[in-house]
């Protein structure tokens, strides 16, 4: 499967296609920009099987069992590439414990780095493209694979719904997992045909979407800061951010579900007592 030079396009014959070229762009650039491309791609392919639930038989559950693994090794070396971004950012810390842990972010970056070109040697991936197409010939999706498949966003946003009605009040135990449903509803909405409605709705789960993965970097940040530094100025302030995005990230579900569906969301006008003991009162299930 050649390098496709659509790699930051949407513009693919089908969540397979863009998931295989994924696959193929990591193999060659093994990077974090290259990781984030492949993790996308796996999410949408997934949010196309989730309307479909073609028939999985021992072959196919093995590749994508294979690539539940290589999402999790993407992911570990994208975070470190984000975190030596928030790092570098970050003013008003003694240089002295900005270098300790940014030495500890690079040797993450680089051990998960070989971890995922050690991954991606594996003979699976030679034959994924065999193992995987005959989920894209499913009875019952659209005739051809690059067509809108009808209904998709409506059946996104009534899942949404529901899933607003029945979920727990937020916390920071479980903002990360809204964030993740978000995402799973904006990828089987980006299915449908592209109208302006369809467009708006996507949008905004992204929008939710964002702020509160910025909330999760700096709460991931922090607590690796406060395992290597202790109560340090680095620390200190990677809470503040921490704190700043968690309540943005309360603001912006408010918002969402106020626009598409009912309010159920109360910003506090006090960061949760909780919220400011560091690592054990922000860990995230």
């Amino acid at each position: 499967m050649p390098i496709l030079n659509k790699a930051t396009s949407d513009e693919f014959d089908s969540p397979l296609e863009r998931l295989l070229a994924a696959i193929a762009n990591l193999r060659q650039q093994p990077t974090a920009k290259g990781a984030h491309f492949y993790r996308t791609s796996l999410r949408r392919f997934q949010a196309w099987s989730d309307v479909f639930h073609p028939h999985v038989d021992p072959e196919q559950r093995q590749a994508l069992k294979f690539l539940e693994k290589l999402r999790r090794a993407t992911g570990k070396l994208r975070d470190s590439e984000v975190h030596l971004e928030l790092l570098e950012g970050l003013s008003r810390v003694k240089p002295k414990e900005s270098k300790q842990l940014e030495k500890l972010l690079k040797a993450r970056k680089k051990s998960y780095r070989k971890k995922l070109k050690s991954i991606l040697r594996d003979a699976i991936l030679n034959g994924i493209w065999r193992a995987l197409r005959v989920l894209q010939e499913s009875p019952g999706q659209a005739s051809e694979p690059s067509d809108p498949i009808a209904g998709t966003a409506e059946l996104a946003l009534k899942e949404y719904r529901a899933f607003v009605q029945r979920r727990a009040p937020l916390s920071a135990e479980n903002l990360h997992e809204y964030r993740l449903e978000c995402k799973r509803f904006r990828y089987t909405a980006e299915l449908a045909e592209k109208t302006p409605a369809v467009e708006r709705l996507i949008a905004t789960w992204k929008s939710v979407q964002d702020v509160i993965g910025e909330w999760h970097d700096y709460l991931t940040l922090s607590e690796t800061a406060k395992s290597v530094g202790g109560n340090s100025s680095v620390h200190t302030r990677l809470l503040e951010h921490t704190l700043k995005k968690y309540r943005e990230s309360l603001r912006a579900v408010a918002k969402c579900e106020r626009k598409l569906g009912r309010s159920v969301v109360r910003v506090p006008k006090k960061e949760p007592m909780r919220a400011r003991s560091g690592r054990n009162s922000w860990r995230v299930a």
